[in-house]
């Protein structure tokens, strides 16, 4: 129940951030033919899934890998795979998200969703580092960048039961990217 009051304040962000879609799932669907066969159409590509992370290196990075949640409240977002922890107890500072979807870079150009955006290198990678719209940078903090044909965003969104953080939301998070850069897409 403490997690999922921490996470309706990120939730909110992420519905908005989200805006609205008329797309359908992406599972296959059986049309059929003039013969009365049918037939299916290929699956459309699915991003790749971060969860699949091993435990191990989330263990390295300092998160709980008890807290790990797939989706939000167990659910894809707008064609993204998402995966999220939080920090090691008794802290429990922020919760740390990944989310992989089959967009470009340019998806952050959104100036209704994203702002502050700036370039950054996170390891051995050119990212994007940005904040939602609205957000407090003292508390949160995105990165985003192409791996192949997908884009891979990392946030950080600090606890609403932590009133001032010990630490740099961006530069928490970008040494968080960097320490998993070998378990993430290339």
């Amino acid at each position: 129940m403490r997690r999922a009051r921490q996470l309706i304040p990120a939730m909110a962000v992420l519905v908005i951030a989200a805006g609205c879609s008329n797309t359908t799932d992406d599972d296959a669907v059986a049309d059929a033919t003039s013969s009365g066969a049918a037939s299916t159409t290929n699956p459309a590509p699915t991003p790749w899934d971060p969860c699949t992370i091993p435990d191990e290196a989330i263990e390295r990075a300092g998160l709980n890998v008890d807290t790990k949640e797939s989706g939000v409240f167990g659910r894809d977002q707008n064609g993204f795979k998402i995966c999220s922890w939080e920090t090691q107890p008794p802290s429990s500072e922020y919760i740390f998200s990944i989310f992989v979807g089959l967009e470009s870079i340019e998806y952050i150009d959104d100036p209704s969703y994203f702002d502050r955006l700036q370039p950054v290198r996170v390891g051995t990678r050119d990212a994007t580092q940005y904040q939602q719209l609205s957000a407090d940078a003292s508390r949160n903090c995105g990165v985003a960048f192409a791996a192949g044909p997908e884009l891979i965003r990392a946030t950080i969104i600090t606890s609403a039961l932590v009133k001032n953080p010990l630490y740099a939301p961006c530069t928490e998070l970008n040494s968080l990217v960097a320490g998993l850069d070998s378990d993430l897409p290339s």
